[in-house]
């Protein structure tokens, strides 16, 4: 590592099989940060990512040599950034494109507040169902996904990081809610917005309207389910409202997935897998 970067802005990419186009993607940010860690969750080593950036001092791509989940990837890429002595972390999902201005937008925010905890975009799709009327250039929200976030490495450390318990759904929503128990605001950028290409998002026009399935694998199902609960557990008590919305969120996409999705069956099966285990207090990796 070059020891004269500047020390602002550290960025974490989270890989896990990925396809050529993440080297695209990366690019559209890799020049916003001082420098950036790249951990791959894979099955096997991204190769083609690792020779890509080996000449980029700023770059830094780490193997985890399997999946260990979202969460103790991100808790990763936290605390080499605390180490280096950063101050925001930009969080990045494989499948996503950045604008030319997200961390300087993103800065500009935290610069203007001290009580800010995450600065989030819009998080566009093919489909455009990001699409609304801008009333407000910023706004806060309850909830951020991980992809595009920028969050103050400060209130992470007094949040606790994110929780490695989850490994894979609901880690991003977790850790909102732990942000709003520390009484951290979550900002929304409402024009500033983030390629968001979820692979297996479709549309379905009913009665002329529209509907996006996601079309999520079985296995995800039974993580999506079983910390649903765990989340419940931690916080419906504490934040009955905002558990409400995302519960919901959760009965809706369920919703969907009997109407008009594939291999329902199975998704079924992980469904009640999820709650079962939950019941049994069983956490972490289970595929």
């Amino acid at each position: 590592m070059n020891k004269d970067i500047q020390k602002t802005v550290c960025g974490v990419t989270i890989l896990y099989n990925p396809e050529k186009v993440v080297v695209e993607n990366i690019d559209s940010y890799v020049k916003q940060v001082d420098y950036l860690f790249i951990i791959d969750n894979s099955d096997f080593a991204s190769d083609f990512v690792k020779s890509y950036y080996m000449s980029n001092n700023k770059v830094e791509y780490i193997f985890n040599n399997g999946n260990l989940g979202i969460a103790v990837a991100l808790n990763i890429g936290a605390h080499k950034a605390l180490e280096m002595g950063f101050q925001y972390l930009l969080t990045m999902d494989q499948d996503s494109k950045a604008p030319l201005n997200l961390v300087s937008s993103c800065v500009s925010i935290f610069e203007g507040s001290n009580n800010v905890g995450l600065v989030t975009p819009i998080h566009g799709n093919k489909y455009g169902t990001h699409i609304k009327p801008v009333v407000s250039k910023t706004e806060k929200v309850t909830m951020a996904m991980t992809s595009g976030n920028l969050i103050s490495l400060d209130a992470y450390k007094k949040v606790g990081g994110f929780d490695e318990d989850f490994f894979l759904d609901y880690v991003d929503i977790e850790y909102c809610f732990k942000l709003h128990l520390h009484h951290y605001d979550l900002i929304r950028i409402n024009d500033l917005v983030l390629d968001h290409n979820e692979a297996d998002l479709t549309e379905i026009s009913i009665f002329k309207k529209k509907v996006h399935p996601h079309n999520h694998k079985p296995f995800r199902w039974y993580y999506k389910t079983r910390n649903m609960f765990l989340l419940r557990k931690k916080y419906k008590n504490i934040f009955p409202e905002l558990f409400s919305i995302e519960f919901n969120s959760y009965l809706r996409m369920i919703a969907r997935l009997i109407l008009f999705e594939k291999y329902k069956i199975r998704k079924i099966k992980m469904i009640l897998l999820g709650w079962w285990d939950y019941l049994n207090n069983k956490k972490g990796k289970k595929f």
